[in-house]
C-alpha cells in the first residue's frame, strides 16, 4: 500500500482495512507501506509460499509495473496480471475494447503532449464536441486531474490541470445522465451501485470525503437494463482479461441507453468502498469478500 501516485492516501487506507481484516484469521499479515520514492525492495522479503496483496491503488501499483515485477520473481499477488492491468489504467484502450464489444461509449479523442510544452493542443475552431464537454488524464484514477469545460474560456486551464497527472490527455463528451457502478467479482457482477454527488461531477472530493455523495445498492433499474448493464461490465472485465475483482463505472442517460467510462482494476477495499457496498447486498461482509479474493489468487497459483 501507499507508492507515489496521486492515490497514496485511497491506498494506505485500502491497505489498512485489508490488514485488519486479514489479521482477524490469519496471524502472520505483514502490512508494507511503500514510500513515495517507490522502492520495491519488499520483494526481498517474500518467501515461497507468502502472497501479496496488492492494494496500491494508481500509478505504478495500477499500471502493470509492479505487476510486471512480481511475475518476473514469481511472487503470488492479488488482482489482475500486469497485461490487464496496463489497459485498464488507459481509458483509450478500456474504451477500444469496449467498442470491439458493442459497449457504447462516449465520443473522446486522445492528444498526447510529446514534448511536454503544456500548450494548447488542439484548435477550438475545429471542436468536435459541443460545450460542455470533459477533459481529462488518460491515465489516472480517482478523477484527479478531471474538469468540465463549458466555455472556451476554460479550455486552457483544464488542459494544464490534466497535465499536471499525464502526458495523455483526453477530451471527452459530456453525457448528462446517472453515475452507476458495477463490482464484478470472479465471474459474477455484483449489485449495480448508483451515486448522487453533491456536486455537478462525481470527482474526488465526492468520492473521498463524508457526505460529499449518497448511494443507492441496488440502484433503481429496471431488471432487463440492469441485467444489460451487469452482462456488459463483466463483459469488459473478461475481455481484458481481468481477474479475481474489478469495478466498470457507466453512465445511463435520460433515454435509458448506458455508456462505459472506465474500468477500475483495483478499486478501493474499505468498508465503505463502492464495491465491498455492492457485496455487502449480495450477502458478503466485507472479511468474507477480502478472503475470497485472496483465496481466488491461491487457487490460480496452485
Amino acid at each position: 500500500m501507499g507508492g507515489s501516485s496521486s492515490e497514496k492516501n485511497i491506498s494506505i487506507k485500502t491497505g489498512s482495512a485489508v490488514t485488519s481484516s486479514l489479521s482477524k484469521r490469519r496471524g502472520n499479515v505483514i502490512p508494507v507501506n511503500i514510500l513515495d520514492n517507490g522502492n520495491l525492495t519488499f520483494l526481498d522479503q517474500v518467501n515461497r509460499g507468502d502472497i501479496v496483496f496488492n492494494a496500491l491503488h494508481g500509478g505504478s501499483g495500477e499500471n502493470g509495473d509492479i505487476q510486471s515485477v512480481m511475475e518476473m520473481n514469481g511472487v503470488v499477488y492479488t488482482g489482475s496480471d500486469s497485461k490487464a492491468s496496463k489497459v485498464c489504467m488507459d481509458k483509450h484502450l478500456s474504451k477500444l475494447v469496449a467498442q470491439m464489444e458493442g459497449i457504447r461509449v462516449p465520443r473522446w479523442v486522445l492528444y498526447k503532449d510529446k514534448n511536454n510544452s503544456k500548450k494548447k493542443l488542439f484548435n477550438t475552431k475545429q471542436d468536435r464536441f459541443s460545450y460542455p464537454y470533459i477533459i481529462k488524464p488518460n491515465n489516472e484514477g480517482s478523477t484527479v486531474g478531471l474538469s468540465k469545460v463549458n466555455n472556451k474560456d476554460e479550455i486552457a486551464q483544464a488542459i494544464l490541470v490534466a497535465l499536471e497527472c499525464s502526458k495523455e490527455i483526453m477530451v471527452e463528451e459530456y453525457i448528462e445522465g446517472r453515475e452507476i457502478t458495477v463490482g464484478i467479482l470472479g465471474n459474477r457482477a455484483l449489485p449495480i451501485v448508483e451515486v448522487f454527488p453533491k456536486k455537478d461531477l462525481f470527482d474526488y472530493e465526492c468520492k473521498y470525503l463524508d457526505g460529499m455523495s449518497k448511494y443507492e445498492v441496488p440502484a433503481d433499474i429496471n431488471k432487463d437494463k440492469m441485467l444489460e448493464i451487469q452482462k456488459d461490465a463483466l463483459k469488459i472485465h473478461e475481455s481484458i482479461g481481468c481477474r479475481h475483482y474489478s469495478r466498470a463505472d457507466f453512465l445511463l442517460d435520460k433515454k435509458g441507453n448506458h455508456y462505459f467510462l472506465e474500468i477500475n482494476s483495483l478499486p478501493g477495499m474499505t468498508s465503505t468502498s463502492l464495491l465491498p457496498m455492492a457485496a455487502k447486498k449480495a450477502g458478503l461482509d466485507f472479511d468474507e469478500l477480502i478472503e475470497i479474493i485472496l483465496n481466488m489468487a491461491i487457487l490460480d497459483y496452485d
